[in-house]
């Protein structure tokens, strides 16, 4: 079957083909050739996974009390979009169609229109409280949107439930400026006489308009709450701090999440405007003390007030001075008594390990620029940490950034600071940036592949001449620092392909640093697990739990794509599962599992039969994870033990 694949407008003239192909997709027979465009048939298949009856006469609807509490948790984006949807409203007026804003979940929020549209509408519950999400209703424009986070035109036949077939709908998702995450959906619609290819555009336009009128809204907001926040973070230096704005949504960080993780088990999203639900003000206290992650204590959330009330929470987790480790008799090089090495933190005996450790050592008092390369979780940030240590101003600032978590305008504020006056929101006097809260110390640049390549002379000018000008400034600052910077991008590839300038490659590889992953020393997998094991008994207040060989032999035939991120996340969530004193080996992920059918695939050199099921074992890992993760592939890269962009690659390199 070759579907028609046009992905937008709908065809008046394929209805009576479409009506067919309904007809024998309800009976389970192949469909003809044409006439059915893939975004309908996909979304058909939706329906039926769900267990939509196509007999449905109206969608659901909530009451009125549930709508005005829906009203209030989408206060922002019902406010912001009044305006927009009124002047589409007007450029309508004649149209005979209905205008409507819907929450996330598919429920109408507002609707404008002709009373005689309107009482057609109120016949299949198409007006405020009308519950329209695909597994409701089936295919209809506001469902299949917020399906797909796409805009979508359904016409008459397309649509899934038979007395929704007379009419016709265009759609446009509304996505947080700050997070894209989904807030709602602009539709019109009207019955299947008013189809005009024209209405697709206006909604795209109106959400275009609503999305633009919260991301002015943010910036102000934002300006004020990090003007309010900036003692905060000055008090709480030494801890790790994340502000959070009133929806819950990450706007600025500072510490070691690293250090937060493996001291309370944090889980936080890794980009700025990823949103934790517990700290949406938008939501009753109740709901959101139902939402608290097991992690999170009450006496780390202080709001942040302004004159007109809260204007969101600053997360502060305490992670004082960090205790000097007791050195594993399992590291290689540990030394006795007092003396204690920097890099008593990075686990392993292993040759490949032990190499690097090595090297690291002999760069460690260099004060030379540091290239760190390696997979996603193979411990770049540790190693950054260690040669901090080991340098010759350990008591300087180590200052982390990722520069692929931040928008282009943020990591520009971040990294070199803002002046009085730069932009709507920029607090009074100024702020500084990380450059110069390193100044005597080190800044470890994550992520230095995904820097925009606009912004790359900027920072190759703050490393050539040591002074940073900070956005609408002219002043220069001198600065001190010292510059580790981590990838798992092949860089140079970058710089022949034109992404990455070559000078400032130059610039940042001054001494290389490639760090194994883990299948490349699989001989410290059973050190890794120890230590784990240890960490988690005391953050879980339990004793040690043991292993069962054919558990350990697991662990150790799999190939760990997500290096030691990975195999402790696994680690843990068996450590947590597991009652009693040992391991279940039924908590094993099922990918992990498998891995054990033939063990030449955790070799380092695997022949091309074993590459291929490898490849076909990380397939359906990635599956089984996304599965788990209901689509958020935010979540199912954490649970992978990857980053999001990494993820990305994957899935499109498994589509070809």
């Amino acid at each position: 079957m070759s579907p028609n694949s046009n992905p937008l407008i709908p065809r008046i003239g394929d209805e009576s083909a479409v009506a067919h192909s309904w007809e024998r997709f309800l009976l389970d027979r192949p469909l003809p050739g044409a006439g059915v465009r893939n975004v309908v048939l996909d979304s058909w298949r939706r329906s039926r996974s769900e267990a939509v009856d196509p007999n449905n006469r109206c969608a659901p609807a909530a009451d009125e009390n549930k709508v005005r509490q829906l009203r209030e948790r989408s206060r922002d984006l019902y406010e912001a979009a009044k305006p927009v949807l009124e002047t589409l409203r007007e450029i309508l007026r004649e149209s005979g169609t209905l205008i409507m804003l819907s929450d996330p979940s598919g429920t109408i929020l507002d609707l404008n229109g002709e009373s005689r549209a309107r009482n057609a509408g109120e016949l299949i519950n198409l007006a405020p409280g009308g519950c329209w999400g695909e597994r409701l209703i089936g295919t209809n424009a506001i469902g299949t949107s917020i399906a797909t986070h796409k805009p979508v035109q359904i016409y008459a036949s397309e649509h899934y439930c038979v007395d929704v077939k007379h009419w016709t709908c265009a759609a446009a998702p509304i996505l947080d400026p700050l997070g894209h995450n989904l807030l709602g959906v602009v539709d019109v619609s009207g019955v299947k006489e008013t189809f005009h290819g024209h209405t697709l555009g206006l909604v795209i336009s109106a959400a275009k308009q609503i999305e633009g009128v919260l991301a002015r809204r943010d910036a102000e907001l934002h300006g004020r709450l990090l003007d309010s926040a900036l003692d905060g973070f000055k008090r709480y230096g030494s801890d790790c701090v994340v502000l959070f704005d009133h929806r819950g949504r990450i706007v600025k960080t500072g510490g070691s999440m690293q250090q937060a993780r493996e001291m309370y088990g944090v889980r936080l999203p890794f980009e700025v405007g990823g949103q934790v639900p517990a700290l949406d003000l938008s939501l009753h206290p109740d709901e959101r003390k139902c939402l608290i992650p097991l992690w999170m204590r009450a006496e780390w959330l202080h709001p942040i007030r302004g004159r007109d009330g809260e204007l969101g929470t600053l997360l502060v987790i305490p992670l004082g001075t960090p205790n000097k480790q007791k050195v594993s008799p399992a590291v290689s090089g540990s030394k006795s008594g007092a003396e204690s090495d920097a890099f008593d933190d990075i686990i392993g005996s292993s040759a490949a390990i032990a190499s690097v450790k090595s090297r690291a050592r002999r760069i460690a008092p260099l004060d030379l620029p540091v290239l760190l390369l390696g997979e996603t979780g193979a411990g770049k940030e540790i190693f950054a940490r260690a040669i901090h240590k080991g340098s010759g101003k350990p008591g300087g600032a180590f200052v982390a950034v990722n520069c692929g978590a931040l928008t282009r305008e943020l990591l520009a504020s971040e990294l070199f600071g803002y002046a009085e006056g730069a932009f709507t929101g920029a607090r009074r006097g100024g702020l500084p940036g990380k450059f110069e809260q390193a100044d005597g110390g080190t800044l470890f640049l994550d992520e230095i592949g995904e820097m925009p390549l606009d912004m790359q002379p900027h920072l190759l000018r703050v490393l050539q001449d040591g002074v940073v000008v900070r956005l609408g400034d002219t002043r220069e600052r001198k600065v001190a620092v010292r510059i580790i910077a981590a990838t798992n991008r092949d860089l140079q590839a970058d710089v022949s392909a034109g992404r990455f300038r070559e000078d400032l490659f130059h610039r940042l590889c001054v001494v290389g640093l490639n760090l194994p992953s883990l299948r490349q020393r699989p001989d410290d997998i059973e050190t890794i697990i120890d230590h784990l094991n240890q960490r988690f008994a005391k953050k879980y207040g339990c004793p040690p739990k043991s292993l069962p060989p054919e558990v350990m032999q697991n662990l150790q035939r799999y190939r760990w794509p997500g290096n030691i991120r990975e195999l402790q996340n696994v680690f843990e969530a068996m450590f947590a599962l597991s009652d009693g004193d040992c391991i279940d080996g039924t908590l094993l992920p099922p990918h992990i599992r498998e891995a054990a059918v033939d063990s030449v695939l955790a070799r380092d050199e695997p022949n091309v039969a074993a590459t291929g099921r490898l490849a076909e074992m990380e397939r359906q890992a990635i599956n089984a994870a996304v599965a788990s993760a209901h689509g958020n592939l935010s979540m199912a890269a954490r649970a992978l033990g990857i980053s999001r962009s990494t993820l990305y690659v994957k899935l499109a390199a498994m589509r070809t």
